[in-house]
């Protein structure tokens, strides 16, 4: 008995055989043909399999995630030029309200910015845990034309990146990672346009504490 090639039975499974060679076919399979039974039932999985991954959609963060990695692939060059953009604002040197006589604070808000970029970011301990957690928003990419979604970020340590996200529709991103000295974040605007942000000590920030007034 000659039998149909795995090729055949492939275009057979997604119904674009010739009706002449279709109906062979056919007459071959009703003929008891196991061999052939099997290929075809292989082809229709495959032919299945197939048309359900044209309808596939992604989750929306990993495609964001995905676009800032291409978008800003330069970034990872050894020659990037470090822009670091200065704080402008820092929690821990605010004086006390008046009428306060101790306060600890649990995080510390931190604000950069050079030009028209603004990126604002909170750092606090996690409770019964050596980690910390980090919250920013980049409030403006300060480019023209490009909003602050689907920013690469980066949080660094020397040169090993410990964590990359990129910013969702708002500019927001987080990391959760564990307590180190000397870290840095690197944002990638463009190509052409990288931010750094260095991260004060997080040894400063208790992991709880408490107000007193008077």
């Amino acid at each position: 008995m000659d039998h149909f090639k795995v090729e055949q039975w492939a275009d057979f499974a997604r119904q674009v055989t010739p009706p002449d060679v279709s109906a062979k076919m056919q007459r071959h399979l009703d003929s008891g043909c196991r061999d052939c039974a099997r290929s075809l039932s292989t082809m229709k999985k495959i032919a299945e399999l197939a048309g359900r991954e044209a309808t596939y959609e992604p989750e929306s963060g990993i495609v964001r995630i995905a676009k800032a990695l291409f978008a800003g692939q330069s970034q990872a060059s050894a020659n990037r030029v470090r822009e670091i953009l200065p704080l402008v604002f820092d929690s821990f040197a605010q004086p006390a309200m008046a009428g306060v006589r101790t306060a600890i604070a649990t995080s510390r808000q931190l604000l950069y910015r050079k030009g028209g970029c603004c990126i604002d970011i909170r750092i606090e301990h996690v409770p019964g845990s050596k980690e910390a957690i980090l919250v920013g928003q980049v409030l403006d990419s300060g480019q023209q034309g490009r909003d602050s979604a689907s920013i690469l970020v980066e949080l660094m340590s020397g040169d090993k990146v410990i964590a990359s996200t990129a910013t969702t529709s708002y500019g927001e991103f987080q990391f959760l990672f564990p307590a180190e000295r000397q870290l840095e974040l690197c944002f990638g605007i463009s190509s052409q346009n990288i931010f750094w942000i260095k991260i004060p000590p997080l040894e400063n920030i208790p992991e709880s504490g408490m107000v007193i007034t008077d």
